[in-house]
């Protein structure tokens, strides 16, 4: 080899040699942070049981202070039919017959009122009447 092939071959060999030293920073210091576990609070989750066995329970289901109003069903008053007298406990067909018994015929539309009075219409000597039949049997003219 021709020394100046082995000049640049050695002046290459120290090119690529050499190292490369960073820049001075300082005398400063770098202060990495601590890493201290802090309190870490898992919200609970509705109808799961909390951290540490504790139990959660549902809101409460009070009434807030509403009141229900009380009902209260209307008296009813029933007659008492037990006592009445005979004529009452053959019906309309017992009222007809007193009614017809006392000279009436063509008897119609008979009712039975709370008074206890049988009432209907009948017709005697031609003429058509309102006719009333009481709770002792006796016939009226109305």
């Amino acid at each position: 080899m021709a020394p100046l092939t082995l000049a640049l071959l050695a002046a290459a060999g120290t090119v690529g040699a050499q190292t490369v030293t960073p820049p001075s920073v300082g005398s400063g210091t770098v202060t990495t942070p601590s890493v201290n576990p802090g309190a870490v609070t898992t919200p609970a989750v509705p109808g799961a049981p909390a951290v540490g066995g504790a139990t959660i329970m549902p809101p409460g289901t009070t009434s807030g202070g509403a009141t229900t109003p009380s009902v209260t069903p209307p008296s009813a008053t029933v007659p008492n039919i037990a006592n009445l007298p005979a004529t009452n406990a053959d019906g309309s067909a017992g009222a007809q017959a007193r009614i017809e018994a006392d000279g009436y015929s063509n008897v119609q539309g008979l009712t039975h009122g709370t008074d206890g009075k049988w009432r209907g219409q009948a017709t005697r000597g031609g003429a058509r009447v309102g006719i009333t039949v009481d709770a002792e049997g006796k016939v009226a003219t109305e």
